[in-house]
């Protein structure tokens, strides 16, 4: 059973978020602050996700449990009035491609939509060539609105729940 719990303020938390960055495979798609990091040292972690956690005002990290035990990541980040963002990832290999995703990404928008009902879209923005992240992320509701150019400016997709 897939559920989601706020991010803890524990080494246990921190310690799985940097065991997930460390996975090779996530590190193509997923990183702590550059891409293509070999060691992403457990301060930083500390450090970016602690205030988030400790002083949640636009960015609210979960955790994506299976039976209750940590298996990734989402987060939702308010935008602006009408609009949130989403990231996520399963951060445990053999856990892939079982739909976890997918149902976490439903739980996630179910949330939003009960915590600020005034938002209007939640948007989240793969690259392009992630295409195991785009289809899961079409089959928990996000329609395609075409590509842009993110804040690093790298080329991404916009998929769209607008509500």
């Amino acid at each position: 059973m897939i559920s989601l719990r706020l991010m803890e303020d524990t080494m246990e938390d921190y310690i799985a978020m940097r065991n997930w960055f460390l996975e090779p495979e996530l590190q193509e798609w997923v990183w702590c602050d550059e891409k293509g990091e070999s060691d992403v040292p457990l301060e930083r972690i500390i450090e970016k996700y602690g205030s988030r956690i400790k002083n949640p005002t636009d960015v609210f990290p979960y955790f994506i449990l299976r039976d209750k035990e940590p298996i990734g990541f989402i987060q939702y980040y308010i935008q602006d009035r009408t609009t949130i963002g989403l990231d996520m990832w399963i951060g445990i290999l053999k856990e892939r491609n079982n739909g976890y995703g997918t149902e976490a990404l439903k739980q996630m928008v179910q949330l939003i939509h009960r915590k600020h009902p005034h938002v209007k879209e939640v948007f989240i923005d793969p690259e392009p060539e992630n295409q195991r992240a785009v289809k899961c992320y079409q089959k928990a509701g996000f329609k395609y609105y075409g590509e842009m150019i993110d804040d690093d400016g790298d080329k991404c997709l916009l998929l769209k729940i607008c509500f």
